[in-house]
C-alpha cells in the first residue's frame, strides 16, 4: 500500500501559480525594452533642460534613433547612459 500525500494537488496549483507570478513579474521589463522616449520626455525624466539632452545625444553620450526630424531614445540606452556616466549634469 502506498502512501500518497494528501497536499499534493495544493502543492501542484501552488507550482502553477508561482510560475504565473514569475511570468507577470517579468512582463514589465519586456514592455519596457519596446518603450522609446522623445528629447522632453527624457528632459522630464532626467530633470535637464531640453537642450542639454539635446546636446549630449548630438555628443554621443545618450544613444537616440534619428526618425524623421525627430529622435527617439530607448529606455534601456537611456538607464545605460546613466549607469556610465555618473551624473550627465556634469559631464563635459
Amino acid at each position: 500500500m502506498q502512501a500518497t500525500n494528501p497536499f499534493q494537488i495544493i502543492l501542484d496549483e501552488l507550482g502553477e501559480i508561482k510560475d504565473l507570478v514569475f511570468s507577470l513579474k517579468k512582463e514589465p521589463e519586456i514592455e519596457l525594452k519596446k518603450k522609446f522616449y522623445s528629447i522632453k520626455e527624457c528632459s522630464e525624466i532626467l530633470k535637464l533642460d531640453y537642450q542639454t539632452v539635446r546636446s549630449h545625444i548630438l555628443k554621443g553620450n545618450i544613444k537616440a534613433e534619428q526618425i524623421g526630424r525627430f529622435y527617439r531614445i530607448n529606455h534601456l540606452d537611456l538607464m545605460n547612459a546613466l549607469h556610465e556616466v555618473k551624473s550627465l549634469k556634469y559631464k563635459r
